[in-house]
């Protein structure tokens, strides 16, 4: 299985938040001694950084993707830890660890490509009756907040649900962080925070940034296009014009908020 379409996208957004993303790891409970998994576990942008905070213990990377297998062995094989590090291949769904495994499970910006609940459902069996699932989520409809004209931005939301209600099913796919708080209770859960992190940047952007930027305004476009007036559209590529002075990338008055929800569950 070779890695998502999404992946160029998703590596961007880890470039250019890199820090803000850290900080939410150094903010987890990670337990010396004991064991960390991260599923699906990607490149191991995520599983390099626990292992780099957690002393001694186990840090289990697993995805089903063998270009991702690939790349978080490449990624983890000159981490600094005292941790044991592993990279396997899994099905999300059936996890080969017996139940209560890990002290701390790790689910960062898949469950759109997921089934939800059963996603969430294997997360909890493997997680330890004293530990904590941790569950980093972005709403699409609110992923990124730029200073769109007035008369866009009102239309924008509907025409990203449009896109969602056709090929997904559901206007809320594309939001799967709206769903989590019950799903997390239903399926055994019995503790659930969450938080929310804005992530900003103002122009001038620097290059990371942008890169995210054009990845987010491209992926963005294919969903809205079909569903916005001509008139509209138009706009929309004007503004996120990389060659345009006055667009959303190069607006020397340009600021960008990502809005990222984590969950921490406690069985």
């Amino acid at each position: 299985m070779s890695a998502p379409d999404y992946d160029a996208y998703q590596s961007s957004f880890h470039r250019a938040f890199h820090p803000e993303l850290h900080s939410i790891l150094g903010g987890l409970p990670l337990p010396d001694g004991g064991s960390v998994l991260d599923v699906p576990c990607g490149d191991g942008f995520y599983a390099r950084r626990m292992a780099e905070r957690v002393s001694g213990g186990r840090v289990v990377a697993v995805d089903a993707s063998d270009d991702y297998m690939a790349r978080a062995c490449t990624n983890l094989a000159d981490v600094v830890t005292s941790a044991e590090v592993e990279v396997r291949k899994a099905d999300a769904y059936h996890l080969p660890y017996p139940d209560g495994t890990f002290d701390l499970t790790w689910r960062a910006q898949s469950l759109i490509s997921l089934d939800l609940e059963a996603a969430v459902r294997e997360l909890f069996r493997v997680t330890q009756p004293s530990g904590t699932a941790a569950v980093l989520e972005v709403d699409e409809f609110h992923h990124a907040l730029l200073p769109w004209p007035t008369e866009l931005e009102a239309v924008l939301p509907a025409a990203v649900h449009a896109a969602s209600v056709a090929p997904l099913g559901s206007g809320t796919k594309l939001a799967p962080a709206r769903r989590l708080r019950p799903l997390l209770r239903r399926v055994g859960f019995g503790s659930v925070r969450r938080a929310t992190h804005p992530f900003e940047r103002a122009a001038p952007f620097d290059g990371h940034t942008v890169a995210f930027l054009r990845h987010h305004l491209g992926f963005l476009r294919s969903l809205v296009a079909p569903h916005l007036p001509a008139s509209l559209l138009t706009a929309f590529d004007r503004l996120s014009d990389p060659d345009a002075r006055d667009s959303l990338l190069n607006s020397p008055d340009a600021e960008l908020t990502c809005l990222n929800v984590i969950y921490l569950a406690c069985p």
